[in-house]
């Protein structure tokens, strides 16, 4: 059976490859829906991006919602300086030749969960400004909500602070609001997803004569200032494709039930994840925290799903011609 799951997410290099890898696994992801939200470039971009993402990977079918422009109470933040102008600096895509779908992306997302005949699976690539909004608005879709899977926060040091993940930085209000929900969450922080880079080793397995591959590589292989400094220097962190990995092989996948505290005060800790992971605050856990993955059998599968996708631009190009 296909579980269906709709896509929050600021494209962004880590995100392309999480959308990529989503849209090539047909046979057991129904990919309802992409929200995007401002955090790695504005959101214009990141729709932008997501639309261009759709059309790499042969698919015009799955919707594009543009949503929030900044967080709910903070000056948006963004990550240029990490993943260029564009977002997606290293690969060179068309312009898409499709426009986003009505309405706002969080109207989108309670007229997605409200109308689907069974609960669907939220997947967090971003900051969580779309999704808190959805919950204020409309509180009954939680319900409705199987597993909020995110990435975000930090169970140790961050990466744009020396506190804060990038993405809970970015709109720690709504982080707040989300853990709050008692939605049943997944959590990715950066202590899991840093075991997650894109070394040459792990890239082998990548054809680059191939158009979905080539691009994948050609981002992954850039020189980007501090992206990989937190994980080494052996390649790029891929965050956010641990997302969609976890709900396609949850057997690579090794973490606890935790609480998670996200702190909304103003100064040198804003946007910190206090993840206690050793239960010493004796509340109750509001999520189940990864703490280790097997990043080789990962970026082989990915490998795996990246061909299919190429595959199906081949038929595509036979057929057409």
């Amino acid at each position: 059976m296909k579980h269906p799951i709709l896509i929050d997410t600021d494209p962004g290099p880590d995100d392309a490859l999480a959308i990529l890898l989503a849209l090539s696994a047909r046979d057991a992801l129904d990919v309802v829906g992409i929200t995007t939200v401002a955090g790695n470039v504005p959101v214009a971009q990141t729709t932008l991006n997501a639309l261009r993402i759709c059309e790499l990977a042969g698919d015009l079918d799955v919707p594009v919602y543009a949503g929030c422009d900044r967080p709910i109470l903070r000056p948006l933040h963004t990550a240029e300086f990490i993943c260029g102008k564009d977002g997606l600096a290293g690969m060179k895509l068309a312009d898409a030749s499709r426009a986003p779908a009505a309405p706002h992306a969080v109207n989108a997302m309670i007229d997605h969960l409200r109308q689907s005949d069974v609960p669907l699976r939220l997947c967090a690539l971003g900051p969580l400004t779309n999704i808190a909004l959805a919950l204020r608005m409309a509180p009954d879709i939680a319900a409705k909500i199987d597993r909020l899977i995110i990435m975000g926060g930090a169970r140790d040091l961050g990466n744009i602070t020396a506190a804060a993940e990038f993405n809970f930085f970015v709109d720690p209000h709504a982080a707040a609001i989300v853990f709050d929900s008692a939605i049943p969450i997944t959590l990715f922080p950066l202590n899991a997803t840093y075991q997650a880079v894109a070394s040459t080793e792990r890239l082998g397995d990548l054809d680059g004569t191939a158009p979905v591959q080539a691009q994948v590589l050609s981002m992954l292989r850039r020189n980007r200032a501090g992206g990989a400094a937190l994980g080494g220097d052996k390649g790029h962190p891929m965050h956010d494709p641990c997302v969609i990995a976890y709900l396609l092989w949850p057997d690579l996948f090794e973490g606890r039930d935790c609480h998670v505290a996200i702190e909304t005060a103003e100064g040198p800790t804003v946007g910190r994840s206090t993840i206690d992971w050793w239960g010493r605050s004796q509340e109750p856990p509001n999520a189940h925290v990864i703490g280790a993955l097997d990043a080789d059998q990962m970026f082989a599968r990915v490998a795996v799903s990246l061909r299919s996708l190429d595959h199906r631009h081949e038929s595509d190009s036979k057929a057409k011609s």
